[in-house]
């Protein structure tokens, strides 16, 4: 395996961008920046939290789950350049039951991309998302 798929990826992660790519055009979700963590354990389970700080401070209990608020948790698996979620829970109900699968993109020692896999939407378009994620220092 190439050194750079090695990168461990257990441990706590904050997320410092996500922008959602629809054919040429661009927007950042879950605000600029975002707020987000993403934990992975070694017995195989993970976590992920992603909120926009304008909607938290805002105070509105009704979030838009793809651009305020979402989260879900469940298990994970890595295969290469790739991690899939399993999804056991999530504020999105539609979501249990289904999986993630995210290439893994190392952008230094602790910051990794994770982009989803392309999608076309009902309107032909293909989109993607990029998470940019920093690894958390570990306190001590």
């Amino acid at each position: 395996m190439h050194k750079d798929l090695m990168i461990d990826l257990l441990g706590t992660w904050t997320l410092l961008s996500c922008v959602s790519q629809r054919g040429s055009e661009e927007r950042r979700t879950f605000g600029d920046p975002p707020a987000g963590q993403l934990q992975y354990t070694a017995d195989g389970r993970m976590s992920a939290f992603l909120m926009d700080p304008a909607w938290a401070a805002a105070g509105d209990p009704k979030a838009d789950s793809f651009t305020q608020f979402f989260s879900y948790a469940g298990t994970w698996r890595r295969d290469g350049d790739r991690v899939t979620h399993d999804i056991l829970f999530a504020s999105q109900p539609t979501r249990v039951g289904t999986s993630f699968v995210r290439l893994i993109v190392p952008l230094g020692e602790d910051r990794i991309e994770l982009v989803t896999e392309p999608e076309v939407s009902k309107s032909g378009q293909t989109y993607v998302t990029r998470l940019t994620w920093q690894r958390v220092a570990a306190a001590g």
